[in-house]
């Protein structure tokens, strides 16, 4: 008899929602190095994509840790999951808007 309780497909979504919040990522960092580029890659540039090389680079890393962490039966650390997650999305937002006013 499985002693675990049965969620449903709930897990499997958090999955593909952790999956779509790094593609999504991928997405904007993918815009940003072409506008880095388009724009000429000066020093700023430069340090630009350097960030947003960094800033997804830790997205990914923490939504793989995250999803890592769904297999136990009682994952913890959600809070700063959710805050790294926000920081990196606020880093590439504010890096775009840089590079496009710069």
């Amino acid at each position: 008899m499985n002693t675990l309780p049965d969620h449903g497909a709930q897990p499997e979504r958090t999955r593909l929602a952790w999956r779509r919040t790094v593609l999504s990522g991928t997405a904007c960092a993918l815009l940003l190095f072409r506008l880095a580029f388009t724009r000429g890659l000066d020093d700023a540039g430069a340090l630009a994509l350097a960030l947003t090389m960094l800033s997804w680079l830790a997205l990914l890393l923490v939504a793989q840790r995250r999803i890592r962490a769904m297999e136990q039966q009682h994952p913890t650390g959600v809070a700063r999951t959710m805050a790294a997650v926000t920081v990196s999305c606020v880093l590439m937002g504010v890096l775009g808007v840089l590079l496009i006013l710069w």
